[in-house]
């Protein structure tokens, strides 16, 4: 019963750390005005990670618009940039290692055509150990990487855009 009871009490007390911290489940950006609403577009009309983001942050509650004419803000994806290079060789000279890289450039402007992020970048690097043998084995692990990196850029991009001050005077954005 006493090991019960503490079990609560612990239990009760990092909740109640938690909640006094400030620390809370990640969600939509919190620092647009109640009401307004995104519109997501991209210059590549296959974005993965337009879709992905767009769904996301619908998923979490920011009211998204459906052309950029009803939007307060438009989130523009101009590139999305997947790379592969040679980090290492073997004794035979074949690639030993591949660096993965992805890639987003993007903008976010507000509907007064006002730009409050300008060409931001957006990267994420892995590393993948390259086995001419497994061929097929490490083709998926590469595809499983990409989507893993996929995902982590488009949480980036989402903090990016909790950083971004909205009511700031024009003077003062130095995005």
């Amino acid at each position: 019963m006493k090991k019960i009871f503490g079990r609560i009490l612990v239990c009760c007390t990092i909740t109640a750390f938690l909640s006094a911290c400030g620390w809370h489940l990640r969600g939509a950006p919190k620092n647009f005005p109640p009401g307004s609403q995104l519109y997501i577009s991209a210059e590549d009309p296959r974005s993965d990670i337009a879709a992905e983001l767009t769904r996301l942050l619908q998923n979490a509650g920011l009211p998204m618009a459906a052309s950029p004419l009803e939007a307060d803000y438009d989130l523009t994806i101009h590139r999305e940039i997947e790379r592969k290079r040679t980090v290492s060789v073997d004794a035979q000279g074949r690639a030993a290692e591949y660096e993965l890289i992805t890639s987003a450039l993007y903008s976010v402007r507000d509907s007064t055509g006002y730009t409050l992020l300008n060409n931001a970048q957006a990267d994420v690097y892995r590393t993948l150990e390259w086995n001419a043998n497994e061929i097929v084995s490490k083709g998926e692990e590469e595809r499983l990487l990409r989507e893993e990196m996929r995902r982590e850029l488009i949480g980036r991009i989402i903090d990016r855009l909790r950083r971004i001050d909205v009511n700031a005077p024009a003077e003062d954005k130095s995005y």
